[in-house]
């Protein structure tokens, strides 16, 4: 297996090798980068036993083990980091030199250990270790993406497990928070707005209020004027039980004009009112109260009230002023009232 060079934007990562000693020994003897390693720095002695260990814990056949990070541009040496096997996950670690520190290197080496780690190794996991006092390391996982899971207490350090967690990207949160925000505003709307509608509309029909009332009764006469029945002329009719009775159903089933309903007649005041409940079932699904009275003014003319009302649920009320119900369901009534006067001042 060939094992080539891990490149970040800034830096390339080389598996160490055997004549990496005077590099090594650059970063161990500084007693500040190895803090939290042994705590103090080591000599050049100490320094070689410590590369030979690592050499030896995995060969170079392997992405698996340590690297020395290099400037890409420059070749200078910036730090040395390590990819270990834990379990099925992978262990992320980095030094940095310390004239390094503060300028987001750490930052930028953690990210492409993990993104090498996830795309290339296909690790299920992506876990680094840190002291609990190392504050600084800390917050460079973090920024990385990682999240610390667990505390863990050895006999000689006292650390956290940090394990991947990918976080929504800033301009996610942002779309996620203006989501959150509308979705607020129109529940918010919705409770405060109206949730009730009605809509009526009366025309004056020279002939009798008998004659008219029962002419009313008939479900099955309204197709013949309503509005909405000359908007579909195939529309298919179907009905259940004895028209002009409590109980009667007509059904129906039309273009997207029309869609698919069915109405009965819920009760009848002899002479004056009959009411019928709507129930829509498509395009979508609502019901609503019907109702037609008859006044009569004299014996040879009689007023026609016809309306309905209903209540519209939270949040879909929100849309009620843009439904403008009013006016495009009142439009309707007037037409199929003004059909209804033509066909019975005929007869």
């Amino acid at each position: 297996m060939v094992v080539t060079p891990i490149y970040t934007e800034h830096f390339v990562l080389t598996k160490m090798t055997a004549g990496d000693g005077d590099k090594y020994f650059r970063l161990s003897n500084n007693a500040n980068v190895m803090k939290y390693v042994t705590g103090y720095s080591l000599t050049r002695e100490e320094s070689d036993d410590m590369l030979r260990s690592f050499l030896e814990e995995y060969g170079m056949d392997t992405y698996l083990g340590r690297y020395l990070i290099e400037d890409r541009f420059s070749g200078e040496l910036v730090g040395a980091a390590k990819l270990d096997k834990v379990g099925s996950a992978i262990e992320i670690g980095y030094r940095v030199m310390e004239e390094y520190w503060g300028k987001g290197v750490a930052t930028e080496i953690a990210k492409g250990l993990i993104r090498f780690s996830k795309n290339v190794l296909k690790a299920p996991d992506v876990i680094a270790f840190v002291n609990v006092n190392n504050l600084a390391s800390i917050r460079v996982l973090e920024k990385a993406g990682m999240m610390n899971t667990e505390l863990i207490e050895d006999l000689d350090e006292v650390k956290y497990r940090f394990n991947y967690s990918p976080k929504s990207t800033p301009l996610m949160k942002k779309v996620l928070y203006i989501i959150l925000g509308l979705i607020a505003l129109v529940l918010i709307a919705a409770f405060i707005m109206p949730k009730d509608y009605a809509v009526e509309r009366e025309i004056v029909v020279n002939k009798p209020k008998a004659e008219v009332f029962e002419y009313l009764k008939s479900l099955k006469k309204q197709n013949d004027w309503s509005a909405w029945g000359r908007k579909d002329p195939k529309m298919v009719k179907t009905f259940s039980g004895t028209d002009g009775t409590v109980g009667f159903v007509s059904m129906w089933d039309g273009n997207d004009e029309v869609g698919k309903g069915e109405q009965e007649i819920t009760k009848i005041d002899e002479g004056n009112r009959i009411d019928t409940q709507l129930r829509f079932l498509k395009p979508f699904e609502s019901t609503s109260d019907a109702y037609m009275i008859t006044e009569g003014i004299d014996s040879t003319s009689t007023r026609v009230r016809w309306g309905f009302t209903g209540k519209m649920p939270i949040p879909m009320n929100v849309m009620l002023p843009f439904l403008n119900m009013d006016e495009s369901v009142g439009k309707d009534f007037q037409e199929g009232l003004t059909n209804l006067k033509g066909i019975l001042e005929k007869q």
